[in-house]
């Protein structure tokens, strides 16, 4: 099959975290305007891109704090965020994508920031995208595990009051050493106040990770899952997904990179999707992690044996499980698809 009839295939991605979204030249060149030594691609890389399996996490959280470092005004932010929604339609003809993003992260390096401020930029980013491409772009705010409670409770009150510019409320971070119980009250208030909830589950291949799947739809009110790759480990989660029909999130490449799978041959999405699980194709950390969504559906045809057949099913699934608002999405979604 062609680029041309994949490229073609319009697309959903439900999974991508803005400020890992960068595009490469943009954030070389907000680099080397501080100083940094990346004018060369071997430097660039090692400075801000996870390319093979991560040997160890702070490794990886380095380059992600390198990258949080160099986003330090509101102009980035905008220009990011035009610039993500541009490269996921020209680059894989996405029609439908949500942007999560935690305020706290690039607050938190950045005195000089508001949340405000970072807010009207995000949405004029996206505004402009809208304007220029057949695109929906919705937007989720996340919850930071490694924070308390108490913080998390402003933030969520934060987002609930300005829920018009929301669509959804995610909990991201390390699930191993953080669970998600004490965030619970959260997200069940979110929900009850119409928000989507989307929570990062069942990603690290842990003895159990399965299990945070059930918390997640059980205490946190969840629609859909964040990855839940660890759903292979245990029919019982796998017969409630699909009972229930959650989507999964899953996000192939950079499960490789995290060591949630060991390989792309190895990778469950296949298997989920013969289930009968609702299986959804997305990138995660396309910046970061140096992928595209046209790379994703190119990883499971040639690695899983996915037809255009099967994407076209993943992308209806994920069109169908999208917080953003129906006609929203009809308006920019082809009447006849290839």
């Amino acid at each position: 099959m062609t680029d041309a009839a994949l490229h073609a295939l319009p697309k959903v991605e439900l999974h991508c975290h803005l400020e890992l979204a960068f595009r490469r030249s943009t954030l070389q060149s907000w680099a080397l305007a501080k100083g940094m030594t990346v004018a060369h691609e071997a430097e660039f890389n090692r400075e801000f891109l996870v390319t093979e399996p991560m040997a160890d996490l702070p490794a990886v959280l380095h380059k992600f704090l390198n990258t949080r470092d160099v986003i330090d005004t509101e102009e980035k932010v905008e220009q990011l965020t035009y610039e993500v929604c541009e490269d996921m339609h020209l680059e894989s003809n996405v029609r439908v994508l949500e942007l999560r993003y935690a305020p706290s992260f690039l607050l938190d390096a950045h005195a000089n920031m508001d949340a405000d401020r970072m807010l009207e930029a995000i949405l004029r980013g996206i505004r402009r995208a809208e304007a220029s491409y057949p695109m929906a772009v919705g937007l989720i705010g996340l919850l930071q595990r490694i924070k308390s409670v108490e913080d998390n409770a402003r933030w969520c009150d934060w987002i609930l009051e300005r829920k018009a510019h929301f669509v959804g409320l995610d909990l991201a971070d390390d699930e191993v050493a953080y669970p998600a119980q004490p965030f619970a009250p959260l997200f069940q208030k979110a929900k009850a106040q119409g928000l989507g909830i989307t929570v990062h589950a069942g990603e690290p291949n842990v003895p159990g990770a399965a299990e945070n799947i059930l918390i997640a739809l059980d205490e946190l009110g969840a629609d859909r899952i964040g990855h839940g790759v660890q759903a292979i480990q245990d029919d019982s989660v796998i017969d409630r997904l699909v009972r229930e029909s959650v989507p999964l999130e899953l996000c192939p490449w950079s499960n490789v990179l995290t060591q949630a799978v060991p390989s792309l041959a190895a990778h469950p999405f296949r298997r989920l999707m013969e289930c009968g699980v609702r299986t959804t194709l997305n990138t995660d950390d396309p910046g970061v992690m140096n992928v595209t969504l046209m790379d994703e559906c190119n990883n499971v045809m040639n690695h899983l044996g996915l037809s255009l057949e099967n994407l076209r099913q993943c992308n209806e699934w994920a069109r169908q499980a999208s917080f953003i608002p129906q006609d929203r999405i009809d308006a920019v979604w082809p009447k006849s698809q290839p």
